[in-house]
């Protein structure tokens, strides 16, 4: 099944025409890609997509092999025409509960495997292990008695079984299996509900369109998730589904923009920790496509307001050697049903009859009936179709150990502002690299959820024109490590053995530039919107905060959202007077957890110490030129 856009929005559309084998210690830490990386139609994605459109939490249908649905054909005649002031606009999440069944038909010996996963360390642990991580040390013993269970999967480095699924983010390799899902639907969930709050893992999509520019912002709840992958899966990278979705739908691939939440408990989509599993590859792939598809066919006029709040208790700088200046700026913005406000209506009883003149005794005259009091029923400010969050800290406040599938605090805040205003929600990362949060899963996305004001209490947009870019570039990678490791696969994202070269910084003073030039490169982008006074950019990666707070700054009468984890997944994000050159050659790899303690551990996974550099001024760049 397939949604296809051959006009923009506004005209008549047609829809739906079709190891852990390593040598030194500083070997694993490369290979690992990890502890700081850490902190063709559409196959049936799920019997419901939940629709942005609907109250509460109401569902729309996807149309499923065999399942006679019927085709939905509310977007297939022209949109209403937009109001002043107004926007078109649409959400669906769809769930990413893992569902093998439904992909055996190409894939299969797909099951979701939840035992015999773990397979390093190759030591037996003892029973004080055992009890910390009961995943982890079972699956090791198991291991070493079942090995006939066990087949690796060599699209990852790692030893692992080839149906399992693991959490991106905590320790080296294959660690954390995930064994159970954060959703009631899940068999295994046995009411844990209580302890973790049933909240889910989702790709998330809202659309938003002035009736000439339209574009579709996609969140997954991972870790990462790259631009363009090796072996993981053919075609599923991030900017390979903008060209796909382009000409599924006509319209420009820049229209699409893709990010990840990074929370460390959800699985692992670049190989780093075990991976998951190619038809859970292809499942999440699916419902990415689908959630970004069915938000576009949910578009309708809306209403856009915004707002940002000072929240300097929810998170702090954590680098070790040097202060840092972290980005403590929550921006949000909402889309409202521009027909679900309903004004308040006050009607006036129709008043007595005065008494009838009557014959006997004079009696004083009667006093005049009171005037009947207006009767007023409440007026309703709408539903909201999406709320949306930016905020910087890492979501490291999940339990890895239990092994629970979790998408950490931005889904705790997603489900908040859900259940205050309907529609979806959706919370994305700022200037995150050097920052940590401040308080649990649950206070931090509560927290920052109840910073969101009531329902028509934010400014409002009042000219939503839309403009949307991207730009690409090709980047040095000079950190040696990763440079060599990423190009011969042992983490899956493709470099080039091409040479780059970039200069670039503030002004035209060249001997104040930042300069790097590599024979090995990569190629990565960044992207921008405008909607009146509302800002969205995207970097490639863990931005910075000092990043993230200069592009904020750049807009200062209006609300902007710095993402970062857009559209490609590259490590750090620092700028060059930021950057720890010794910890960029593989010294950072024991630097913070080191007895040590040599240097920034993040520098490890920073490809180059321009990277910040070249990232910032493309993206002003690209503002500038929208």
């Amino acid at each position: 099944m397939s949604w296809r856009w051959n006009a923009p929005p506004g005209t008549p559309v047609a829809r739906r025409q079709t190891a852990r084998k390593v040598i030194v210690s500083f070997l694993v830490g490369v290979l690992c890609l990890g502890v700081a990386w850490a902190g063709n139609g559409l196959v049936p994605v799920r019997d419901l997509i939940e629709d942005g459109t609907s109250s509460g939490a109401g569902f729309v249908g996807l149309e499923q092999s065999g399942s006679g649905a019927e085709e939905d054909s509310s977007n297939a005649a022209a949109l209403e025409p937009l109001q002043a002031g107004q926007i078109y606009a649409g959400a669906a999440k769809v769930s990413l509960l893992p569902r093998p069944d439904d992909y055996k038909a190409d894939f299969p010996g797909a099951e979701w495997q939840r035992d015999h996963c773990t397979t390093a360390p190759s030591e037996t642990p003892d029973e004080e292990n055992y009890q910390e991580y009961p995943g982890y040390a079972q699956g090791v013993v198991e291991n070493n008695i079942h090995n006939e269970t066990h087949v690796s999967d060599f699209r990852v480095r790692w030893n692992e079984h080839s149906n399992c699924i693991y959490m991106g983010g905590y320790g080296l390799g294959p660690m954390f299996p995930i064994t159970k899902w954060d959703d009631n639907d899940d068999p295994a969930w046995e009411g844990a509900e209580s302890t973790h709050g049933n909240y889910g893992l989702w790709t998330r999509s809202i659309a938003m369109s002035d009736g000439s520019e339209t574009v579709v912002l996609t969140l997954i709840d991972a870790v990462y998730w790259e631009a363009h992958y090796n072996n993981m899966c053919d075609g599923c990278g991030f900017i390979d589904l903008t060209k796909q979705l382009a000409e599924e739908t006509k319209l420009p691939e820049e229209s699409f923009i893709f990010a990840s939440t990074h929370s460390h408990t959800s699985p692992d989509f670049i190989g780093g920790w075990g991976g998951v599993p190619p038809w859970y590859m292809q499942q999440a792939t699916d419902s990415l496509k689908a959630s970004a598809t069915a938000a576009l066919d949910a578009m309708q006029p809306a209403v856009l307001e915004v707002g940002e709040e000072i929240v300097r208790a929810r998170n702090a700088e954590r680098r070790d050697f040097y202060r840092s200046a972290e980005d403590d700026n929550m921006s949000w913005f909402r889309l409202i049903d521009a027909d679900s406000e309903r004004p308040e209506v006050c009607t006036t009883p129709t008043p007595s009859p005065s008494p009838s003149k009557t014959k006997g005794p004079k009696r004083p005259p009667p006093s005049p009936a009171p005037v009947p009091t207006p009767v007023c029923e409440p007026g309703s400010p709408g539903q909201a179709i999406a709320t949306v969050g930016a905020f910087a800290a890492h979501p490291v406040t999940a339990d890895e150990s239990s092994g629970i599938g979790d998408a950490d605090f931005p889904a705790v805040f997603a489900k908040s502002v859900e259940g205050r205003f309907g529609g979806v929600g959706m919370f994305l990362q700022t200037g995150l690299g050097n920052v940590s949060p401040r308080g649990s899963k649950v206070e931090m996305g509560d927290g920052l959820a109840s910073l969101i004001p009531p329902l028509k209490a934010g400014s409002q947009i009042t000219e939503p024109d839309l403009r949307v870019g991207r730009t690409f570039w090709d980047q040095p990678a000079t950190n040696s490590a990763l440079s060599a490791l990423g190009a011969a696969g042992f983490f899956d994202r493709p470099f080039n053995q091409a040479p780059a070269s970039v200069s670039v910084g503030k002004g035209g003073e060249e001997n104040k530039k930042c300069r790097s030039a590599s024979p090995t490169s990569v190629r990565t982008s960044v992207s921008a919107l405008k909607i009146g006074s509302l800002w969205i950019t995207g970097g490639p990666g863990e931005l910075f905060s000092n990043l993230s707070n200069t592009i904020e700054e750049r807009n200062p009468n209006g609300i902007t959202l710095a993402l970062g984890l857009v559209n490609d997944g590259l490590g750090y994000i620092v700028q060059s007077f930021e950057t720890d050159h010794v910890g960029r050659q593989a010294v950072g790899f024991v630097g913070k957890a080191g007895p040590v303690g040599l240097s920034e551990y993040e520098d490890a996974y920073s490809i180059d110490h321009c990277f910040g550099d070249a990232t910032l001024e493309h993206t002003l760049g690209l503002l500038g030129s929208l």
